[in-house]
């Protein structure tokens, strides 16, 4: 019987806590697990949390903290550790599901990319997940014949194939606020597949409008021609108040929550009813929730607007703020297309599942 595999990569920084958790962590909670027959889940700490294996001392676990954050440290680790978890479990007919946050966001494209160019290695084949990520998350600005083709060759001789094809579909990408860079002092890294992710079948992705720092660039879908599987749509606010953490005040973050969980349960993800309501019940006055602010030491890495291209899809709870508030006005360019008008409806609509 095919299941569902729900994989979950948190932001930097970020862990599950007591509050201030991501939407990571929250939608990881309102999925029912341990249906072995039909939905099995997994989640990873964002880059930069403890443990850290090999660091035994605070000194030691603080450094790596720092190296992950800053660089980007361990990126290809937590790639490499969801792909094994899938080899181990995956079966043809599987469905799976694959969430992030920031550069948590970062690696659950690269994880698509990975699942398009060297496809699923074959069981009892994990001894050779390191060579597939080396292949795969290299920091080069562009890739060579030859690096395509030593990829391709290895795919053809380790991975599955499935109706005469590598390439494995990714049943559902859901992603908040995808940041370009894998560490603050590190330019972006080219993966395959990432920017467009053409094996997603269907997937939505919440942009910040709002976010100013220029290590936390916008990494935005790059549409193939007419085909939109990945929806796309920003919302208002910074990082974070897309993508959760602040325990303060995360009205905005639950409205970008419920965008990207309604569009998964649509796809056949089981969810938890009363989790689901308890974290997606929004009402309007949701579209006023605080927009925070950062430390003014982010200057000195200066500030850079996002550019919203022409076209974007504005969430509905955008129109509805700047409605009611005469001082919020983005730089939303010429063409845009509201969506997601009845976004306030009572958490009950949707169709989630409890757990037997």
């Amino acid at each position: 019987m095919a299941k569902n595999i729900v994989i979950c990569f948190d932001g930097t920084g970020n862990q599950i806590g007591a509050s201030g958790n991501t939407n990571v962590v929250r939608g990881y909670d309102m999925v029912v697990h341990d249906l072995t027959d039909r939905q099995i889940s997994y989640y990873d700490p964002g880059v930069g949390t403890d443990p850290v294996v090999g660091t035994y001392t605070p000194g030691g676990q603080f450094v790596a903290r720092v190296l992950g954050i800053a660089f980007g440290i361990g990126l290809r680790a937590k790639l490499a550790q969801a792909y094994t978890y899938l080899i181990d479990r995956w079966e043809p007919g599987d469905r799976i599901f694959i969430f992030g946050f920031s550069r948590g966001a970062f690696c659950a494209r690269g994880l698509a990319g990975l699942l398009n160019s060297v496809g699923m290695l074959r069981p009892g084949s994990q001894n050779l997940v390191p060579y597939a990520v080396s292949l795969y998350a290299q920091s080069c600005a562009t890739w060579s014949a030859e690096r395509w083709d030593q990829l391709h060759s290895f795919s053809r001789t380790v991975a599955r194939r499935e109706d005469g094809k590598f390439s494995i579909p990714v049943a559902y990408l859901g992603l908040w606020d995808t940041v370009s860079a894998p560490g603050i002092f590190k330019r972006s890294m080219q993966w395959p597949y990432a920017p467009s992710v053409p094996n997603a079948l269907a997937g939505r992705h919440a942009v910040a409008i709002d976010e100013k720092r220029r290590p936390y660039r916008e990494y935005l879908i790059k549409f193939l021609g007419d085909q939109r599987l990945v929806d796309e749509a920003w919302f208002a606010g910074i990082h974070s108040d897309i993508g959760g953490d602040y325990a303060d005040d995360d009205r905005l973050s639950d409205i970008a929550l419920k965008w990207v969980i309604d569009g998964a349960a649509q796809q056949g993800l089981l969810l938890n009813t009363e989790k689901y309501q308890r974290y997606c019940s929004v009402t309007p006055a949701y579209a006023e929730g605080r927009i925070h602010r950062v430390s003014w030491l982010w200057a000195l890495l200066l500030f850079r607007r996002r550019r919203i291209p022409d076209g974007a899809w504005i969430h509905a709870s955008v129109a509805d703020r700047m409605a009611d508030d005469s001082s919020y006005r983005p730089a939303l360019p010429e063409h845009t297309t509201v969506i997601d008008a009845q976004w306030a409806t009572h958490a009950g609509d949707i169709r989630a599942q409890q757990a037997d």
